[in-house]
């Protein structure tokens, strides 16, 4: 495509493009991590706008003056960061998750900087959203969300988003449900186990009230809940790969219910 050769509707229609594909790689999982140059992601957001545009059913959209084209960048700024911030839930009950898991381990103050989102997240919620992002690309998750780019102009062409109570009720309602549901199925299995870790620490404290179980229980727990950890790896995979089929079925259907 020869940017000389562009009409002005065409070249408002590559510019809504470029704006719904820059929301989107921006908020989106692995494509909008911290330590990636914003220069790499407007460039390769204009890479696909001018990659797309050709070869797609796009209209061009009849826009008057710099108010209205302002305005439409405005409304395809709303439809990539609604699809992006959505496709990172899962992500974020994964973070949720291992902050459960902390609390009941005893390491909720130790919190580090996580160098994607640049927030202080906890230390197994920082393991969970490391290896939540790497299940995501052998799943080819990052194929997906740019796939899904592409498939959105003809589930939403430009200029086509219509904000309505089911919309909003679908993303404030069912997907947080779904994320904090999901934050409890990847932290179940640590938590159970912290459960009977406490119940069997109730019972010795009563049993033998001379032992000094503030001293001691702290390192059973630590202990036992980094060992179930450590097992759960498999379990938690199988549920992040479940999860993600799910997620990619919402993502589908909050496009359909933009429109």
């Amino acid at each position: 495509m020869n940017p000389l050769d562009l009409s002005l509707a065409q070249f408002h229609a590559f510019v809504l493009v470029f704006f719904r594909i820059a929301a989107t790689l921006m908020t989106a999982p692995f494509f909008s991590a911290r330590t990636t140059p914003s220069q790499v992601t407007i460039g390769l957001s204009l890479l696909l706008s001018a990659a797309i545009l050709p070869h797609s059913s796009i209209h061009a959209p009849d826009l008057h003056g710099p108010g209205q084209l302002a305005l439409a960048a405005g409304m395809e700024t709303a439809v990539g960061l609604m699809f992006g911030l959505t496709a990172t839930f899962l992500f974020g009950a994964a973070s949720l998750a291992g902050a459960l898991v902390d609390n009941e381990l005893g390491l909720g103050l130790a919190n580090v900087l996580d160098p994607i989102t640049n927030d202080q997240v906890s230390l197994v919620g920082q393991f969970k959203f490391l290896f939540a992002l790497l299940l995501f690309l052998i799943l080819d998750g990052h194929h997906f969300i740019l796939s899904a780019i592409t498939a959105s102009f003809h589930d939403v062409p430009l200029l086509g988003l219509h904000f309505t109570n089911p919309l909003g009720n679908y993303v404030a309602d069912t997907l947080f449900t779904d994320l904090l549901s999901t934050a409890v199925r990847f932290a179940a299995p640590a938590l159970a186990a912290m459960f009977l870790v406490t119940v069997a620490l109730a019972f010795t404290a009563r049993a033998v009230p001379e032992m000094n179980l503030f001293l001691h229980g702290f390192s059973v727990r630590v202990g036992l809940g980094l060992a179930v950890l450590a097992v759960s790896i498999p379990a938690f995979a199988w549920a992040f790969a479940k999860m993600w089929g799910k997620a990619q079925g919402q993502l589908e259907q909050l496009l359909r219910m933009m429109a």
